[in-house]
């Protein structure tokens, strides 16, 4: 009798792992969430995250000049700077084709902090929170991201105490800005 219970129990091992492999064999299963809207294509900013923003928009966050672009990592940032102050810094970058979140997610050990979130309902992640200091990175699209920081020196600003909640602002008029955009 114990041979039939032990063929049994091995049989339904099988099968349960059987119907929980949803990917080809081989296929690593992506981790990240899965985008709820459009895709919004964002990759001609790659090489010019300056233009992410107009001017009406930039304005909201009381930026008045243009921002200046330069090499980060393996793409090109934009960083603005208010007009009434030098204690706060927005940065913003388009990763197209390096896997887009589902890459950021494969690199999670790597980043000083991994919080899942979202911005206007697209899945994104905050990977660098310190005083101050806030990344968001969203999925835009299968294979795009948008990167957006905020640097805050001065404690008396509003966004020193919670980074996090203006770099998602951030991030968030570029989606609703370019997600709107006529083609």
């Amino acid at each position: 009798m114990g041979k039939p219970v032990a063929v049994l129990v091995g049989c339904v091992t099988f099968v349960a792992i059987a119907a929980c492999t949803s990917t080809a064999p081989g296929t690593p299963a992506s981790s990240s969430p899965p985008r709820p809207g459009d895709p919004i294509d964002l990759t001609e900013f790659a090489g010019t995250p300056c233009g992410l923003l107009n001017g009406a928009q930039l304005r909201t966050f009381f930026i008045t000049q243009a921002g200046t672009a330069a090499p980060h990592g393996t793409g090109t940032e934009c960083r603005w700077t208010p007009s009434d102050t030098t204690a706060l810094a927005y940065h913003a970058m388009v990763e197209a084709g390096a896997g887009g979140l589902a890459a950021v997610y494969g690199r999670r050990a790597t980043y000083p902090a991994f919080e899942p979130t979202s911005v206007h309902s697209y899945p994104a992640v905050h990977t660098d929170i310190g005083t101050g200091r806030c990344t968001v990175t969203v999925g835009v699209a299968d294979d795009t991201v948008l990167t957006a920081t905020v640097d805050v020196t001065d404690p008396k600003l509003t966004a020193y105490g919670d980074p996090c909640l203006e770099a998602d602002r951030f991030a968030g008029a570029v989606i609703g800005y370019q997600g709107h955009r006529a083609p």
